[in-house]
């Protein structure tokens, strides 16, 4: 399977209106929600609406942040022209719907990984957005990533030489209940959407995109995947990673070359240190100043894109997104892993 790569232009907006505080909407109230409406904040930015599909979630969400409008259902939070910019973060099988809905009500938008449950349906919304003159981005944290971005610098130096081998886990034990959301085929669920996300994505943005991928797993009686594992060949080396609901295989990634290898510390999605191992030299370990304020680089990265006119992050880029997807469903292909069908879009 060869992974195709689509190129975009980041192109600008439109001249708009700019005011010094962006006004949030955020569809969904789970966890990560409650943490993002907090580092809106602490970005300088302000949450105006919380949308709900159940209105007294929206009321107890909106309660608990000081957030004037709690709508329900989730199209309900686009009718108030005070919300700038939406911060997806409903159940997988909706993301692509909901950034739908915010492009055709000409909002930009930050959608929560997986941006869609299949490529095809990513690729529509960008072209959407594309059309629309809008912002919209994937909300992949680990790019943003203090240590990430220290982790690339330590790459381009040379210090392990030319990097052409990444190897990774993302296992965590979950709770087994079919009807949980991670366990459901109906609203996206799997190890694969959840958790290899991040992987699929670290082994894409160090070696490039993937020419062939192999894949092994165990599924759940609902027919997403339980546990995953992957070998794949990139551009530039070979990548062998796995994720689990069922296994405390840890959170750790390491990236090899000739010269050495770094080993990126737990968790390595947003790691608090790296520590090189440099053939003939002492080992580094590099603590990460800065990893300890989570969402608030996303935040900051989308008031850096709307304030500059941005319709595209360059390091949430539309392209990488699709091809990290493209690997997704080519896994999920081969295991059997049940997805639900794509919903139409209505405007």
């Amino acid at each position: 399977m060869m992974v195709v790569l689509i190129c975009t232009t980041v192109a600008t907006f439109d001249e708009r209106e700019q005011t010094m505080t962006r006004r949030w909407g955020i569809m969904g109230t789970g966890i990560i929600a409650h943490a993002f409406a907090e580092a809106i904040r602490a970005e300088g930015g302000s949450v105006v609406a919380v949308s709900s599909a159940t209105p007294a979630r929206a009321q107890r969400f909106a309660a608990a942040h000081g957030i004037p409008v709690a709508a329900s259902p989730h199209g309900d939070l686009l009718r108030h022209r005070d919300v700038e910019v939406v911060y997806i973060a409903t159940t997988n099988e909706r993301h692509h719907l909901d950034a739908h809905a915010c492009i055709a009500a000409g909002v930009p938008a930050l959608v929560e990984k997986p941006f869609a449950l299949h490529a095809p349906a990513a690729r529509a919304v960008l072209e959407a957005a594309s059309t629309a003159g809008l912002f919209v981005a994937e909300a992949m944290w680990t790019r943003l990533q203090p240590a990430t971005q220290r982790l690339h610098a330590e790459l381009a130096s040379g210090v392990i030489g030319e990097p052409t081998a990444f190897q990774a886990s993302f296992g965590v034990v979950l709770n087994s209940d079919p009807s949980r959301r991670w366990r459901s085929a109906a609203l996206g669920g799997g190890a694969l959407l959840d958790l290899g996300v991040y992987p699929a994505t670290l082994a894409h943005d160090l070696l490039g995109p993937a020419s062939r991928v192999q894949a092994t797993g165990q599924l759940a009686d609902t027919g997403v995947d339980l546990n995953v594992a992957v070998v794949a060949e990139h551009e530039r080396g070979s990548a062998t990673w796995r994720c689990s609901f069922i296994e405390a295989s840890g959170v750790w990634a390491t990236v090899a070359g000739a010269d050495g290898h770094i080993w990126i510390g737990e968790p390595f999605h947003h790691a608090p240190s790296l520590t090189v191992h440099q053939r003939d030299q002492p080992v580094r370990h590099l603590p990460i100043d800065g990893h300890e304020l989570g969402y608030r680089y996303e935040v900051r990265e989308v008031h850096r894109c709307l304030d500059a006119g941005l319709l595209e992050s360059p390091t949430l880029a539309h392209a990488d997104t699709l091809a990290v997807l493209e690997m997704l469903d080519e896994i999920g292909a081969q295991l059997g892993v049940l997805r639900p069908k794509l919903a139409p879009v209505t405007s």
